[in-house]
């Protein structure tokens, strides 16, 4: 039912609009070959195609000039079976309602054929027309769809296609309906469920009309998530400046709660209020600051969860578990538990697995591991809490060597971070006054004795923070 849930949106979004404006001449082709009986989420494409189209022919005002042709719908393997069920009119929505209810596919895809009867049904009131094709397939009687929108074109008609591809695995299909409506100066939508068909045939309803210079019509879900992007069909005067939005009831269109500009594309991706509530979505004009069109939204809280282990060892890693948006921005960090919010580098991005290695710091502590939607602002959906002590690290080396003399040092601890590293340094004197050092790739490393003979330390350092974690006396003489 989520393709009823969308077009009831709709329908707010466009009746009183829609109205106002010069309409179209339309014709509705239909695929009713016999794939659209292949299932999506266990319901048959055409039993959905004929659900979506019945519940947006209910949104369409009277006056629109509409009609509807089928092709497969009749015999099997006739290339020919191509039939204009309801000629294009004004009051058609019923009729065109109730013919879409008897399609039942059998046949072949005859759809460059179909859609050339279409174009020339439309063409005698030399009036601009557009054909709305919905299909789920390849061409199959011979024709060459590229070419055939091409040549629709060069007959100098005002003449667009607007394609729909329902459920479409196939490349060359998809490119085939892609080049027919480009051709002609439509545009193609995949759809791949209901919801998806539903809201390809909404923007192709705001598509066929012209609408007034001053007004505009917005179409998008009446709920979703906070911090989601959610695409929005509009059709405006799509001037420079001109933005979509979201407002608080009763705010100005100066408070918005998030926006982004018409040039960035329509459907528009708009980005959702980072806190819950009712809002309404607007079409703001740059030029008078006029709202010309709104839309009712309800934007739910956002949710994720994380969990990790409670205690942890400094410089090493905990293994975390979570849920939530997936943003390609969003993060797992940690930060100290006063701060309560990520102010080190160790984090990752939530777009991998959901269960992760995260880094810990150097410094022992109370933290917290928290999850942030980067929202604007950032939120923080979630946090757990976990406590950070030293590892029991020992170096093991000899207690005195000789001066210029390579030795070795084994260590044991936590497995090691290729950063870190030991040092050799005068016994009391301060960083970073290091007389040799080895990186930690292994356990067993190996420093040279400097020449000056005296009292020495081994420092096992973590990289991060340059922070000593363990220390050992040796003599050089």
């Amino acid at each position: 039912m989520q393709h009823k849930i969308m077009t009831a949106a709709i329908c707010a979004a466009l009746a009183a609009p829609v109205a106002a404006q010069d309409l179209t001449r339309s014709t509705l082709v239909l695929d009713a070959s016999g794939s659209m009986w292949g299932q999506i989420d266990g319901v048959a494409k055409i039993t959905i195609a004929q659900d979506v189209m019945q519940d947006l022919l209910k949104t369409l005002p009277e006056n629109q000039e509409l009609g509807l042709m089928a092709y497969g719908h009749r015999r099997k393997g006739d290339c020919n079976d191509i039939e204009q069920l309801i000629a294009p009119a004004a009051g058609s929505r019923e009729a065109i309602t109730q013919a879409v209810t008897q399609i039942s596919p059998k046949g072949k895809t005859p759809l460059s054929a179909a859609v050339m009867q279409a174009a020339d049904a439309l063409r005698s009131s030399e009036e601009k027309a557009t054909v709305i094709l919905i299909s789920d397939g390849e061409e199959t009687c011979g024709l060459d769809p590229c070419a055939v929108g091409a040549e629709l074109e060069a007959r100098g008609v005002d003449f667009t296609l607007h394609a729909i591809g329902f459920g479409i695995a196939d490349d060359a299909a998809r490119a085939q309906l892609q080049c027919l409506a480009e051709n002609t100066g439509g545009f193609y939508r995949d759809a791949s469920s209901a919801s998806e068909l539903t809201a390809a045939l909404a923007q192709v309803a705001v598509t066929t009309s012209t609408p007034d210079p001053a007004s505009a019509t917005l179409m998008g879900p009446a709920r979703a998530q906070a911090g989601r992007t959610i695409d929005i069909i509009w059709q405006g005067p799509s001037e420079e400046g001109d933005w979509i939005g979201t407002l608080a009831p009763g705010a100005d269109v100066g408070a918005f709660s998030s926006r982004i500009g018409v040039e960035h594309g329509n459907p528009a991706p708009m980005p959702t209020p980072p806190q819950a509530g009712t809002y309404e979505i607007v079409y703001v004009r740059a030029e008078t600051g006029a709202v010309l069109a709104r839309a009712p939204l309800e934007v739910t809280p956002m949710v994720a969860s994380v969990t990790a282990p409670s205690m942890g060892l400094t410089g090493g890693t905990v293994t975390v578990t979570w849920q939530g948006r997936g943003s390609e921005k969003d993060f797992i960090g940690i930060a100290p538990k006063a701060e309560g919010f990520p102010a080190t580098t160790f984090y990752f991005e939530t777009t991998g697995p959901e269960q992760q290695a995260l880094r810990l710091p150097s410094q022992p502590g109370d933290y917290e591991i928290v999850f942030v939607a980067t929202t604007d602002p950032w939120t923080v959906l979630d946090r757990t809490s976990i406590t950070l002590s030293d590892p029991d690290l020992s170096l093991k080396a000899p207690s005195q060597v000789a001066a210029g003399q390579d030795f070795a040092v084994l260590w044991n601890g936590i497995a090691p971070n290729p950063a870190d590293y030991i040092a050799l340094a005068k016994t009391g004197d301060d960083l970073p006054h290091l007389v040799s050092y080895a990186h930690t790739e292994s356990h067993l490393t190996r420093l040279t004795a400097p020449e000056e003979a005296g009292a020495y330390e081994l420092r096992f350092f973590y990289a991060e923070g340059d922070r000593i974690v363990t220390a050992q006396p040796i003599i050089v003489d």
